[in-house]
């Protein structure tokens, strides 16, 4: 089954199809949030459990994403996405019907085992068709879609907890995953996948569909096919300096606490002295703020670069943090940490959250953006990990607001760091070849 119409309007579905994998992915993330108290109170979680059942979900996404940039190499970009989607599925109905935590903290695996595939392959595939031009504001709307899911999550969650139906806020999230699923017999494939493996008359009608090469559209480059290659060879053919940025950038988003803001934003808010539902609510406005932004990066991205919103969005957010620490040295908690903690989301959401994902299709040759996306996006999700892991931990030991002044420190530290060495990639077209070979300092 084929979309019909022009050129813009299948480039258009084709975009919003992908993005799905957004919505579901910020569902699938956000979703424990809610959950997290209700399950708690059902199960008498410690903090240690606490965040091994926000965190299950990013091991499994850790550990799916270096293997996703082989397999979309190989098989394309959207039978990844699909199995991932189907996969979704799967570990939401298991986390819905857990009968204890070790079921529970296995479906959440399971669903982050396709969120590290959803989360590597969609940004590929629409920076694959999206016009130079215009892809900072496209590969966004996929961060968009999941600050879209993220909010829903929390309403979903305001609207059931009344009732502690935490098995339903699980099992809403078979709906993204279904639409997704439906959705990928609806587009083509990346004509940037099948020209890579030759498929040079289905890479030409995939072209057509999508109006690449016409006014407007996506440009194609001349070379003939190229296969993916190994992890070693992509290193060497991107270059030291670039794999360790994509790294860096990689690892840096959640260093600085920002998706443990977004994941236990309730439980934030609700030791800073908001009641169980108060907590929720504050979620909710977070989720508007974190949407509103992304908004304005999908506006701003493509007009004022990669660079500014990534090194701006860290100040702020590591001043905010700040902020934070000091409310909570002071005694002024609830309200003022919900708008703190509003400015800190936003200020990520419109730059570290949006900006990583175009930054890294952006900077590799198209040979290895594979293998390195697939990389970055593994050291992602093991910092991700890492971070939501020890978060309660640390609130417990250090403090909220202590735990927020080492947040502030590797985040300000991070901003001096990227305007050092963070070249701007705005309006650049894919390439073959290493994409930076001029210095660092002058690169913008």
């Amino acid at each position: 089954m084929r979309p019909t119409g022009s050129p813009a309007a299948t480039r258009t579905l084709t975009v919003c199809v992908a993005s799905v994998g957004g919505l579901l992915f910020g569902y699938g993330t956000g979703v424990i949030a809610g959950a997290l108290p209700l399950v708690t109170a059902e199960y008498g979680l410690s903090s240690w459990v606490q965040g091994a059942a926000v965190s299950a979900a990013l091991l499994g996404a850790a550990l799916t994403a270096p293997s996703s940039g082989r397999l979309s190499d190989r098989f394309g970009r959207l039978p990844v996405i699909g199995a991932a989607a189907a996969v979704y599925a799967a570990g939401t109905l298991a986390s819905a019907a857990a009968i204890g935590t070790g079921s529970l903290l296995a479906g959440r695996f399971l669903v982050g085992l396709s969120l590290g595939a959803t989360s590597f392959a969609v940004p590929l595939y629409i920076s694959e068709i999206a016009p130079p031009a215009r892809r900072g504001a496209l590969v966004t709307l996929n961060q968009l879609m999941i600050t879209i899911g993220l909010l829903l999550s929390y309403v979903v969650a305001y609207a059931l907890e009344p009732a502690g139906a935490w098995r339903w806020m699980m099992a809403v999230g078979i709906a993204p995953a279904l639409l997704l699923l439906g959705g990928m017999f609806l587009v083509p494939e990346s004509p940037d996948w099948l020209r890579s493996r030759g498929h040079g008359e289905r890479a030409a009608l995939a072209a057509a569909r999508l109006g690449i090469g016409t006014a407007g559209g996506p440009e194609v480059p001349a070379q003939g096919p190229v296969r993916g290659t190994g992890l070693r060879l992509a290193c060497a053919r991107a270059g030291r300096r670039w794999v360790v940025l994509g790294l860096a950038i990689a690892v840096l988003v959640h260093l600085t606490g920002l998706n443990t803001a977004i994941y236990y934003a309730p439980t934030i808010l609700a030791s800073s002295g908001l009641t169980s539902a108060g907590g929720i609510v504050g979620s909710i406005l977070v989720g508007l703020c974190n949407v509103a932004a992304t908004v304005v990066t999908v506006l701003c991205l493509d007009r004022w670069g990669r660079r500014p919103l990534m090194i701006g969005g860290l100040a702020v957010m590591a001043l905010t943090a700040l902020g934070i620490t000091a409310a909570g040295l002071l005694g002024h908690e609830g309200a003022v940490t919900a708008l703190l903690l509003c400015v800190f989301i936003t200020a990520g959401a419109v730059g570290p959250a949006a900006v990583f994902w175009v930054y890294i299709s952006e900077i590799y040759p198209s040979e290895a953006r594979g293998a390195l996306m697939s990389l970055a996006t593994a050291a992602h999700w093991a910092a991700d990990f890492v971070v939501a892991t020890t978060f309660l931990p640390l609130v417990q030991h250090l403090s909220l607001a202590g735990t927020f002044a080492l947040y502030a420190a590797v985040t300000g530290a991070s901003a001096l760091g990227l305007a050092r060495w963070m070249p701007e990639t705005r309006g650049r077209p894919l390439t073959t070849t290493a994409p930076l070979s001029i210095p660092v300092r002058h690169a913008d």
